[in-house]
């Protein structure tokens, strides 16, 4: 007798061992039993069927498929041929689905009867999970909403992404919604022609998928190769392969909005033509000969500077065009007739004639925002006066302090006005728990809009002031990581640091940090600032040999790696710290308290020590 499935998993497998386990044990446990598990090997080198296989023994509803190296769209297609569920869906092996994400999809499905139902999805990576930062898929997911008319949420269009919704089997084969084959952007293809075709759409704002992005040390994924020529043209073929099955669905004013909320797309590698003439050569045509076709090209979302890079493609200003990619994007932004301009280079420049209408300011960018400073204590985080352009009518600023641990856990805090009539944020310290890392976002409140932005390093108009407290026993941080705000809170303790004849010993009660990964230790170089790394012992401590590193007349400051930031170790991080000497063949090695209450290290020969005791130093 054939088990009645509810929903088919068709996962695309190709060299992703290191996170195989992570991905079936994500599937394994979903909530929704009645799962059926389909794994799909495109021939993949490494040791992942191995790991499936494995699995295979204790769930019966994993199913394995082996094929010829054919590529993510044949392994996506024939998944499919051969998933029974009653809807489907399609997966990256590397990523991770929450254990009740499947249930509520479902639920939502046949509640509705629709056929796809999208979810929200956050990324995964090096392990903390964030929201996606692109903000109009971001804005689809926001909140519950049923689609049965493109044309009133043509935003939809937006999300291009497979793996995020389910489908009803029926439907998808009714209507051929499948991935070309031997393409690698083939997920848009297959998605927005399901969009055309379904009767209704249904969204919900739950996160049901966790996308893994490749940190800099693993190998980049299909996303990253910006520049590449051959990424560029799979991309222009997979956005003309949609042109085709939208001009014979027959809906004029659905593709113009479809081309509107894709073409964005095409920018992402463009400062590859200042380095790259082969690919200025191939961009330049291909976007020029596809911008031509989009009636009413200008009148989009996607902002002032990117416009004025569709009016240089269009009339061949290669030259401007390249200038302009390479020069810092500033001018002052004025009010003329009624009208506000953002002048900035090129603006009423006579020698290339651009019209003034493609300067005229009609939304917030990142680059208007503006920001006295920044600082902490013991109570607070302070932002003083927030401001943008008069241009805009704003009728509220908030500040958001999203956890990357747990995305849905936001803190929101009004803008007032302070006694100087300046709008000011104060963000209490208290209320953050320990052990957790935070993005900064500000978002802007007008009558009908709402715009949210990181925070940046470019947005402050004065020096940052103190940026870290340790004044208790948890040390909060806020730092600026690539230009973007961020706040650690860390309350970890070490049971003590000492020194023998042969290393440096850090102690660590494995309670304190069991639930913070990735917690390591390194000396820094005053001098050189080379970081040297101590090593994790199996029983959770950490040790550095002396013949590893310790040269004489150097001076070393301790760090711990906390999600990837490291912050200088105090006192209050090692409450039984003691001061030690060491002095094994003429070395004199100290473990000391700075001025500041950090833990340093400094090594020290016998003659110039005692010359300091000479001098009158310690």
């Amino acid at each position: 007798m054939s088990q009645n499935y509810k929903l088919s998993v068709v996962v695309l497998v190709y060299n992703t061992e290191p996170y195989m386990r992570e991905c079936l044990d994500s599937l394994v446990n979903q909530t929704l039993k009645e799962l059926e598990i389909i794994m799909v090997n495109d021939e993949s080198p490494d040791n992942s069927v191995a790991i499936i296989e494995e699995y295979q023994k204790k769930y019966p509803n994993l199913k394995l498929i082996n094929q010829k190296n054919s590529g993510g769209a044949v392994a996506g297609n024939t998944g499919l041929q051969a998933a029974s569920g009653e809807y489907v869906t399609v997966m990256d092996s590397d990523d991770v689905v929450p254990l009740d994400a499947y249930e509520k999809l479902y639920k939502k499905a046949k509640e509705t009867e629709a056929d796809i139902v999208i979810g929200r999805a956050h990324i995964i990576l090096d392990g903390v999970i964030k929201e996606v930062h692109y903000k109009k898929e971001r804005d689809v997911w926001k909140e519950e909403r049923e689609v049965t008319n493109l044309l009133e949420f043509p935003d939809i269009f937006y999300d291009g992404f497979y793996w995020n919704k389910i489908y009803k089997r029926d439907f998808l084969f009714k209507y051929d919604c499948f991935m070309p084959p031997g393409m690698l952007y083939a997920d848009r293809p297959m998605v927005h022609k399901a969009f055309l075709f379904a009767n209704k759409i249904e969204i919900i704002p739950d996160v049901v998928y966790l996308w893994r992005k490749r940190g800099e040390t693993g190998a980049k994924s299909i996303t990253q190769l910006k520049g590449d020529i051959n990424n560029f043209k799979d991309r222009m073929e997979s956005l003309y392969y949609q042109i085709n099955y939208f001009n014979e669905f027959g809906n004029e004013p659905l593709k113009t909005e479809f081309l509107k909320r894709n073409f964005d797309r095409l920018f992402f590698p463009i400062k590859s033509i200042v380095i790259d003439e082969e690919f200025k050569e191939v961009y330049l045509q291909e976007i020029k000969d596809f911008l031509s076709k989009i009636p009413n090209v200008f009148e989009n979302d996607i902002g002032i500077v990117k416009n004025l890079y569709i009016y240089m493609i269009l009339n061949d200003m290669t030259n401007e065009l390249v200038e302009f990619l390479q020069i810092s994007l500033k001018g002052p932004i004025f009010e003329e007739d009624g009208n506000y301009y953002w002048a900035l280079p090129y603006f009423r420049d006579p020698e290339v004639n651009i019209p003034d209408e493609l300067f005229k300011v009609k939304e917030i960018q990142s680059q208007f925002i503006s920001m006295d400073s920044i600082g902490i204590d013991e109570q607070f985080i302070r932002i003083k006066n927030i401001s943008v352009p008069e241009v805009f009518t704003i009728e509220q600023v908030k500040i958001e302090v999203v956890s990357r641990i747990d995305p849905q856990d936001i803190s929101i805090y009004p803008a007032k006005l302070d006694k100087k009539g300046k709008l000011t944020v104060k963000v209490p310290v208290a209320e953050f728990p320990a052990n957790n890392i935070y993005d900064f976002y500000v978002v802007f409140y007008s009558k009908n809009r709402e715009e949210r932005f990181r925070i940046t390093k470019k947005m402050f108009t004065n020096q940052t002031k103190k940026l870290e407290d340790v004044d208790t026993s948890i040390k909060r941080t806020l730092f600026f990581a690539k230009g973007r705000l961020s706040y650690l809170v860390v309350d970890i303790k070490l049971e003590n640091i000492q020194l023998d004849k042969d290393r440096i010993k850090i102690s660590v009660d494995e309670t304190e940090i069991g639930e913070v990964e990735n917690v390591t230790f390194f000396l820094k170089d005053r001098v050189t600032k080379s970081k040297i790394y101590l090593h994790k012992r199996e029983n959770g401590n950490f040790d550095l040999p002396w013949k590893q590193f310790m040269e004489p007349n150097h001076t070393f400051d301790f760090f711990m790696v906390v999600f990837q930031k490291g912050v200088r170790l105090h006192m209050n991080q090692v409450p039984n710290f003691q001061g030690q000497t060491i002095d094994p063949n003429g070395l004199y090695r100290e473990l000391y308290k700075t001025d500041q209450a950090n833990i340093s290290l400094r090594s020290t020969s016998s003659l110039r020590r005692t010359l300091r005791k000479l001098i009158g130093k310690s």
